[in-house]
C-alpha cells in the first residue's frame, strides 16, 4: 500500500509539472501575425486569423484558425526564410522534418500525406492552395480536400 501511494504521488507530481510548464497566459504566447486567411475544406468555407510557429528544428509553420465552428489548416515549411522568399513548394508526405523546397499541410492538428503529387505557391507572404486531396497518416481514415486556401502571413 505504501509503494502504491508513493507511485500515485510521483505520477501526480509529474502531471502537475507538465501542466504548469506547458500552460502559459495567452499574452505570453501570442504568435498572431495580425493577418487573416480563408480556406475551404470539404466544401465548407472558413476564415480566421493566422499565427506563426517556429519549431526547434527551425521548421516554420503558419496556422490559420477559425474558432466557431473550430477548424484550422497548418502549412509547415523547411524554415522561415524559405517561406518568406516564396515560390512553388511540393506538398510532401508527413515527416518530423520538412525538407527544403517542401511543405506539410495539416488539418485540425492532424497529419496528412497528399494524394499524388501536388504543389502550393507562396507570393508576397501569401500561401495559395488549390484542389489538394489529403490522406490521414497513422492509420487514420480522414481524407479532406482543400478546395482552396488564401492565407496571409
Amino acid at each position: 500500500m505504501k509503494n502504491k501511494l508513493k507511485t500515485i504521488s510521483i505520477h501526480l507530481l509529474i502531471v502537475l509539472a507538465i501542466v504548469t510548464s506547458s500552460c502559459k497566459k495567452e499574452s505570453d504566447d501570442n504568435n498572431s501575425t495580425g493577418k487573416t486567411g480563408t480556406f475551404t475544406i470539404d466544401g465548407v468555407s472558413y476564415a480566421g486569423e493566422t499565427e506563426e510557429q517556429t519549431f526547434v528544428n527551425e521548421n516554420y509553420s503558419i496556422v490559420c484558425q477559425q474558432d466557431d465552428p473550430f477548424k484550422l489548416i497548418q502549412v509547415t515549411f523547411h524554415n522561415q526564410a524559405e517561406a518568406e522568399a516564396g515560390g512553388t513548394f511540393d506538398v510532401e508526405d508527413y515527416a518530423l522534418n520538412v525538407p527544403t523546397g517542401g511543405v506539410h499541410v495539416g488539418v485540425d492538428g492532424l497529419t496528412f500525406d497528399p494524394e499524388g503529387s501536388h504543389t502550393i505557391s507562396v507570393s508576397g507572404k501569401k500561401i495559395t492552395i488549390t484542389n489538394l486531396s489529403l490522406e490521414q497518416t497513422g492509420g487514420g481514415s480522414q481524407s479532406p480536400v482543400v478546395s482552396n486556401a488564401s492565407i496571409n502571413f
